[in-house]
């Protein structure tokens, strides 16, 4: 790949740069900069992008980011992560709204943003981050920056009808008097799910933004947001019925407000506070006679018949406060620096056995410095010190040189450290299954209170620029990213006391389905790879943008290689003609061994897939009224697995050879108006 970047580097030394130039973002330093300035490799998929692909859900945007590794397990669930890694509940990766963090659960309800038509872009920080944004930054960022009510055009209503009972409407009113603006969103989207699953939804979104220009240096805005998601769950034949069919309910609050205040265009200082509210209910039976097959009819006659309450359910509150000042310290530095505070509780009876309620509070103080040391170089050193409760400080640092031989090309090369604390539900959660009668059944899962944090250090070297000759850009990264104390769910053997329960055999249920934790790994991990970004403009109203990156994952223990596709890519055809606008993309995924839960002794693999998705559009006016038609299908390929539930893989009912849930095509009609 260096081989064919270094003679179009040549040819374009006297080339003005591409016609359209390249994005300003935000998320890699804090700091507002062109992509060829930031200390790192970002794409951004901007509101028209966005708008093109007719996708009704964040999960699927994000797939259009080299690296990313996204798969569904139903239509109501998605496994999001960067360069795999993800395990079971992937947590390497930061979520943002307009800079607040966001729980990952909450991609599917959309109550920070409303609808995907709010987004102005979502930039994806891809590598290591945790010099600007703290421990969830393991392994990147994304942003999701929602547009300003000033840059609306009016209000809007859509409507979605589709194949599988999909069906959405999404109305947003616009108003701006004198210095205020209002947004107000209204969205209800729902479907039956996908074929042979059960996995329908039904939600509602309410969400207010708000834009006050209080002085020609002073700006306040606000979001508010709410959102109701009641979703299926589980399969049938379950052994135990331990994840049977049901139905969820999550519900998620945001409120957000930031006071800027710029004196001139080269300083600004922000103050900001949100509180966020993410309520997940999911409780259903286990029953202890329930689908056992032949192999276990012995232990039928030592099981008494129970039905025991267990349940996924979870509540968690955030409160955030953030100060941020960015300066220009003289005309060739400029510096950012900031501090943040954060208070969040998780309640949940059935992961804190006899706590219920765990807290925690976390103090981070950032900077960075951005130095052209010389017209042609520039210096990106930023640090983040972060302590979570009464723990030791550890400190985030990043360091990135960027050498610019023209205006048209960037080549960057630089090194990060990050850490990424232990979730709550990784080093504090104690799960045990009790019968009211018999007592303790069953230690399921084991809290570790010696869970250290994973540290990532990072090495990378890329390239951005734009091709003249090709009408586009490209965007390279290579990386190198070694990893100790990796986070991974172990076997652990328990025997419980005798006098815990009442069963003959006291210790049955625990032998035959165990007991695990979080351990951290006793080896390093390396990730080496490439990726790249290239998009051309080759005739006029046409654009392709080709996504691809290869990984591999060097580990002493099979199971963390596997959770890390060795490769995934995409292509995406954008053509507009006149009133008619139009996106195919082609999606492929390498072999991953992604999925939910623990089996000992069984492995199982994703296969390799490739899918297509389409969407075709048609403008025009009725009545003087500008109406939008657009048809957009995805999966065109067929049927597929992405992810695995591994209990129910390793039923006699599929096995190594059929796939137990697999995700497949659905088609939808949109029709929208700007009034």
């Amino acid at each position: 790949m260096l081989s064919l970047i270094a003679p179009l580097c040549t040819a374009m030394q006297d080339e003005d740069p591409f016609l359209e130039p390249l994005p300003v973002v935000l998320s890699v330093s804090r700091l507002p900069q062109p992509v060829q300035d930031a200390p790192g490799a970002i794409t951004v998929i901007d509101a028209d992008l966005i708008a093109a692909t007719g996708y009704r859900d964040l999960g699927r945007l994000l797939r259009l980011a080299p690296g990313m590794q996204v798969g569904q397990e139903r239509s109501n669930t998605q496994w999001l992560t960067y360069h795999g890694l993800g395990f079971e509940v992937p947590a390497q990766l930061q979520v943002l709204v307009d800079g607040r963090s966001l729980n990952p659960r909450s991609l599917g309800v959309g109550a920070n943003f409303g609808s995907l038509r709010n987004i102005e872009r979502i930039e994806v920080v891809r590598g290591s981050n945790s010099a600007a944004y703290g421990s969830n930054a393991f392994l990147g960022v994304v942003n999701i920056i929602s547009r300003h009510t000033g840059a609306d055009e009016g209000s809007t209503v859509a409507l979605n009808m589709g194949d599988h009972g999909i069906a959405d409407l999404d109305a947003r009113f616009v108003s701006r008097q004198g210095p205020l603006g209002l947004r107000l969103t209204a969205r209800h989207f729902g479907d039956d799910g996908f074929a042979g699953l059960h996995d329908g939804r039904q939600a509602n979104v309410l969400n207010l933004r708000g834009d006050l220009r209080v002085s020609e240096t002073d700006e306040i805005d606000f979001t508010a947001g709410i959102g109701e998601e009641r979703g299926k769950q589980g399969y049938p034949g379950m052994l135990f019925e331990t994840d049977r069919e049901r139905s969820s309910r999550h519900t998620d609050t945001a409120l957000h407000l930031r006071w800027r205040h710029a004196p001139s265009a080269d300083e600004e200082w922000s103050l900001s506070w949100y509180h966020t509210r993410n309520s997940f209910r999911d409780e259903w039976f286990v029953e202890s006679r329930a689908n056992l097959p032949p192999a276990l009819a012995a232990y039928a006659a030592a099981l008494p018949a129970m039905r025991i309450a267990v349940g996924d359910s979870i509540e968690t509150a955030r409160n955030n406060v953030e100060l941020q000042h960015r300066f220009l310290a003289a005309p060739d530095l400029r510096l950012l620096w900031g501090a943040e505070w954060r208070g969040e509780s998780t309640d949940s009876r059935f992961f804190f056995h006899g706590a219920g309620r765990r807290k925690r509070e976390e103090w981070r103080v950032f900077g960075n410095l951005e130095w052209r040391s010389a017209p042609q170089w520039l210096w990106n050193l930023g640090a983040l010190a972060e302590r979570i409760d009464d723990g030791p400080t550890r400190i985030a640092p990043r360091l990135f040189l960027n050498w610019q031989p023209s205006t048209a090309n960037t080549w960057r090369i630089g090194y990060s450290r990050a850490w990424r604390q232990p979730s709550l539900l990784e080093s504090a959660v104690d799960l045990r299954i009790i019968d009211e009668t018999h007592g303790l059944l069953q230690q399921r899962f084991l809290p570790n209170p010696d869970l250290r944090p994973p540290r990532i250090d990072a090495f990378e070297l890329g390239f951005v620029g734009a091709l003249p000759q090709l009408g586009g850009s490209l965007d390279v990264r290579l990386f190198h990213e070694n990893i100790r104390d990796l986070i991974v769910r172990r076997m652990v053997d328990v025997t419980l006391d005798a006098g815990d329960n009442t069963l003959a055999d006291p210790n049955l249920v625990q032998r035959l389905l165990r007991a695990t934790r979080w351990q951290n790994a006793a080896d390093a991990v390396r990730l080496s790879g490439i990726e790249y970004q290239l998009r051309t403009r080759p005739w006029t109203g046409g654009e392709f943008i080709l996504n691809h990156a290869i990984v591999r994952a060097a580990a002493k223990d099979a199971d963390i290689e596997r959770n890390v596709a060795p490769y995934s890519a995409s292509l995406t055809w954008l053509q507009r003609h006149g009133a008619w606008r139009s996106a195919l993309t082609l999606l492929r995924m390498g072999p991953i061994d992604a999925g939910f839960g623990f089996t000992p002794t069984f492995r199982y693999t994703v296969p390799a897939y490739t899918t297509l998705d389409a969407s075709v559009a048609r403008s025009f006016r009725f009545d003087h009224q500008p109406v939008e038609i657009r048809l957009t299908a995805v999966n065109l390929l067929g049927r597929h697995q992405e992810y695995a539930n591994r209990p129910l893989q390793q039923s006699s009912r599929f096995g190594r050879d059929r796939p137990a849930n697999e995700v497949g095509p659905q088609v939808w009609l949109s029709i929208g108006t700007r009034f």
